[in-house]
């Protein structure tokens, strides 16, 4: 075992379930066969209907279970675990994300060793295949969405190294409620999808920084059924209302009134280009139910924008970046749609270089 007097501080874990009984003896295991000592491990559990539970207190009794009366989403779930731990470090991990060996205690070392950071992430490696990354950071794409660092990338092209990113993925991260503090981490209204790049938006603009930890790894499985792309292969319309909604919230909360204002014409250009992909999917409902959803809830979403652009320190400039929009292949399946995304990749990429100095 490492010897834990050089960890600075005490340390808590966190595991987020809903049916995830087929993962958790797994992920539950590689816990308990860290080199570390947590204080307390707790599993905020979404009201699942399966055996999750029973498997949990046959065959891990030391698991404090929270157990909610409804699926509140993770974004709520991990909020219920942020206040409940005993330490004011925190483990986050999803319940079919098992840790490599050594995973946590670099997690926490790299907290000691950056005294600005507020948040890190491991290397994260599909479980099914582990000679390829899945990622192992990410930044915020100026168009709302998140950019995957080394998506989809042979293992044996790693560098293992702790750099700083602009944003993080919640499979699995670490937290530091000291720098954070006292209030909720996660908007519960996003309840699922782009919670994450909020969170790590809100991170950055507070001043404080998040790592990658490379040499730190964890590896991921296939998600929950109806949910998940690695899982079902297909896009839900669930999951396209939420991606939808919550892209808008994270532009509307946290972008400055000057970005907004620069970025307004090419943002505008992405809908009308996005609504011809809504009606080629059959997606028109779920995007007229996303947009309704934030006319509703506007006035709600302003009051957050004030209380967040009152409380930033770091401009946008320092926090967006341009790039190819990060589309996933299940969404580019046709020719014609493969060239679509590269002509909207080039008169963004194009707009984005002309004004980002202005930002």
């Amino acid at each position: 075992m490492i010897n834990e007097k050089i960890l600075s501080d005490p340390f808590s874990l966190c595991m987020i379930n809903y049916n995830g009984e087929q993962y958790l003896e797994e992920s539950l295991g590689s816990v308990f066969s860290q080199d570390v000592k947590f204080e307390d491990i707790l599993l905020i559990d979404n009201a699942s209907n399966d055996k999750s539970l029973e498997i949990v207190r046959n065959k891990f009794p030391g698991v404090k279970i929270i157990q909610l009366d409804k699926n509140r989403g993770p974004a709520a779930a991990r909020n219920i675990g942020f206040q409940r731990a005993s330490c004011d470090r925190v483990i986050f991990m999803d319940n079919d994300v098992s840790m490599a060996d050594g995973c946590a205690f670099r997690l926490i070392k790299s907290l000691d060793e950056n005294n600005n950071a507020a948040a890190a992430m491991p290397k994260v490696i599909y479980s099914s295949n582990r000679n390829l990354i899945q990622y192992d950071g990410a930044q915020s794409h100026f168009l709302g969405l998140m950019t995957l660092h080394n998506e989809n990338q042979p293992l044996v092209t790693s560098i293992n190294e702790t750099r700083k990113i602009g944003s993080l993925v919640t499979s699995c991260f670490i937290v530091d409620r000291k720098k954070w503090g006292d209030s909720d981490p996660f908007d519960e209204t996003f309840f699922l999808y782009h919670e994450d790049q909020d969170f790590g938006y809100r991170i950055r603009s507070l001043g404080y920084e998040i790592l990658s930890v490379s040499t730190a790894v964890c590896y991921h499985r296939e998600g929950t059924q109806g949910l998940s792309l690695r899982r079902d292969g297909k896009y839900s319309k669930k999951r396209v209302f939420y991606l939808i909604r919550n892209r808008w919230q994270i532009i509307l909360k946290n972008y400055g009134s000057k970005t907004l204002l620069l970025l307004s014409p090419i943002l505008i250009f992405y809908e009308i280009f996005q609504f011809g992909g809504v009606l080629k999917k059959k997606w028109l409902k779920e995007w007229l139910k996303a947009n309704f959803w934030i006319m509703l809830h506007f006035n709600e979403i302003i009051y957050k924008r004030r209380e967040i652009q009152k409380a930033r320190i770091i401009p946008d400039h320092e926090i967006l970046t341009g790039g190819p929009i990060p589309y996933t292949g299940y969404l580019l399946k046709s020719p014609l749609e493969k060239a679509g995304k590269r002509f909207l990749d080039s008169i963004t990429e194009i707009y984005w270089n002309r004004i980002k100095k202005l930002i």
